[in-house]
């Protein structure tokens, strides 16, 4: 397949307090737009008890998640219970790329909600091993190029990275004094006179 018909795709990144579901069907309506809610996916799936919803159970690890205020303190699609961050990334990208088979037509930007969460999570050991920017670049390698993004959310992401700085004391610098022996100083041989020959009478 061609580049030029190859499926991009258009992140949406929000605050759980912003609801989006019915803004991005209305704007995938209107612009000949795949849209697809990953959460609402794996979801589906288990709900089925398909193969892969089989397997997504088995693969779940509850994770401390924070999604901070919700709208009406309500959420209709449970993202908290079925958070892609909570399963196998592997078997969610399979599961997206399944839905992407099935239902794309002739769409060439796929409208994709419910990815980057790893920031949210409690656990710091649970943020280094779901990273942000290995998210992004499986969605990259498996989906395709990232078109754009839609960041509804109050606080700016972080792009670059800051290292926790540890306090050390400072080295005690000592002061070299040059020493500069002078001729026949102590140490040194003085050089020797040289002897005069005998004057004569």
């Amino acid at each position: 397949m061609g580049k030029e018909f190859a499926v991009k795709v258009l992140l949406v990144v929000h605050e759980k307090r912003i609801e989006v579901d019915t803004a991005c069907s209305n704007l995938a309506i209107k612009y000949n737009l795949l849209y697809l809610s990953v959460y609402q996916l794996i979801k589906q799936e288990i709900v089925a008890e398909t193969e892969l919803g089989r397997a997504l159970v088995n693969s779940k690890r509850v994770k401390d998640i924070e999604f901070g205020p919700t709208a009406k303190n309500i959420d209709p699609y449970e993202e908290r219970e079925y958070s892609a961050v909570h399963y196998d990334p592997a078997l969610v990208m399979q599961l997206v790329k399944q839905k992407i088979a099935e239902n794309r037509t002739s769409q060439r930007y796929i409208l994709l909600e419910g990815f980057m969460n790893c920031e949210k999570l409690g656990n710091e050991n649970d943020r280094m091993q779901s990273r942000v920017m290995d998210e992004f670049f499986s969605i990259i390698r498996n989906i395709g190029p990232v078109a754009g993004c839609i960041d509804l959310r109050s606080n700016k992401a972080d792009t670059a990275f800051k290292a926790p700085r540890e306090t050390f004391p400072e080295p005690v610098k000592e002061e070299v004094k040059e020493e500069v022996k002078a001729e026949g100083a102590e140490g040194e041989e003085a050089p020797a006179e040289e002897e005069k020959p005998p004057e004569e009478e």
